[in-house]
């Protein structure tokens, strides 16, 4: 069911007026930025989402992000007001929060609202500032627009009380996690959809988080898996016979890879996410979340190319250990690795955009 035009005018409108009053930050090419969001921070017990990747994620900020000078975008939902107290996530995962700070005072940190800490400045009792709305990236004239999300879901600019008591007051009780709550199929393609049209019209790459759903050049994960089973097949056609059975052995690793996800989610994979009847413009970007079970994503910029990475624990598996053929990194003598999902160039992307619109 279409929305209302009414309804659709102010959503726009809302995010218009984001974009308009977003703080602009020139990125150079020798700029490096990474941003990660839903972190959901709570206070360290069994209700706490985050606890299961806590150890990856502060390592991974902390001996690769920051080591390497990157600075850090926190892209909303940081912290998780509308389930627990602030005190108690600041005891619980103050070490976190001071390497959020160490950003900070060596690079840059950019600190983002999302629904579910937007009581933040509030909450922290004059944390160290500024929060933002939205920020506005800038290379070469072009624009990067990272925002929470939730922005482009008037339900959540009206009733996001609501939604924290329910969560509170039920969710907890029952012990019912983030992810299934605030994040079921159709709200999470209206959110991706409503971005998507508006980025595009306004040829704006825009990255959010929110729908907990990694998105890289407006395509999900199963979208990017059936264009590469086709071109797999289409270059099994005129390789050696050497290339064929590294072929063959990629399209089968792909082709399992497909089925579990339609198996986790059959009616989401099924169902296509792409946005234009015709062709789908490269304008919408997710860094997906820091609490699912198989590790955390993130978005990096850096010499001029734009990536959707996974960082995971090789204890919790071997499947990860390499994408499209490119084997995954290790973090020093950790057990934790780094897969690049999918990169490409920035001026590229920004071309595509400028000509497919």
């Amino acid at each position: 069911m279409r929305a209302a035009p009414l309804y659709t005018a102010s959503i726009e409108g809302a995010l218009q007026a984001l974009l308009d009053g977003a703080p602009r930050v020139a990125l150079q090419a020798s700029d490096r930025v990474v941003i990660v969001s839903d972190l959901h921070l709570g206070d360290g017990g069994a209700r706490d989402d985050f606890r299961h990747n806590s150890s990856l994620v502060h390592e991974v900020l902390r001996d690769y992000y920051l080591e390497n000078g990157f600075s850090l975008v926190l892209n909303g939902d940081i912290e998780e007001l509308q389930r627990f107290r602030y005190d108690s996530i600041r005891e619980s995962w103050a070490a976190l929060l001071a390497l959020f700070e160490a950003f900070r005072e060596r690079t840059a940190l950019y600190r983002i609202l999302g629904n579910h800490d937007e009581a933040l400045p509030a909450a922290s009792e004059g944390a160290a500032g500024p929060f933002l709305s939205a920020v506005r990236f800038i290379v070469d004239g072009n624009t990067l627009f990272v925002f929470h999300g939730h922005q482009a879901t008037i339900f959540f600019e009206r009733f996001n009380a609501v939604s924290g008591f329910f969560l509170r007051h039920v969710a907890n009780r029952l012990h019912i996690p983030n992810i299934p709550v605030m994040y079921e199929s159709r709200k999470k393609y209206l959110t991706e959809h409503r971005v998507y049209a508006f980025s595009s019209s306004r040829k704006v790459v825009s990255i959010i988080g929110h729908t907990h759903r990694p998105l890289f050049e407006s395509l999900s994960k199963i979208d990017t898996l059936r264009f590469r089973i086709e071109q797999l097949c289409r270059d099994h056609s005129f390789a050696s016979p050497g290339a064929r059975e590294v072929i063959e052995a990629a399209i089968s690793s792909c082709r399992q890879e497909l089925e579990r996800l339609w198996d986790r989610d059959r009616q989401n994979g099924l169902r296509s996410s792409l946005y234009s009847e015709h062709l789908s413009i490269p304008c919408l970007f997710n860094s997906g979340c820091a609490i699912g079970k198989r590790g955390f994503t993130a978005v990096e910029i850096a010499g001029g190319q734009i990536s959707l990475v996974h960082w995971f624990d090789r204890r919790r598996g071997e499947r990860h250990m390499s994408e499209d053929g490119r084997p995954a990194e290790r973090l020093d003598s950790t057990s934790y690795y780094r897969a690049v999902l999918k990169e490409d160039g920035l001026q590229y992307v920004f071309t595509r955009i400028r000509l497919l619109t």
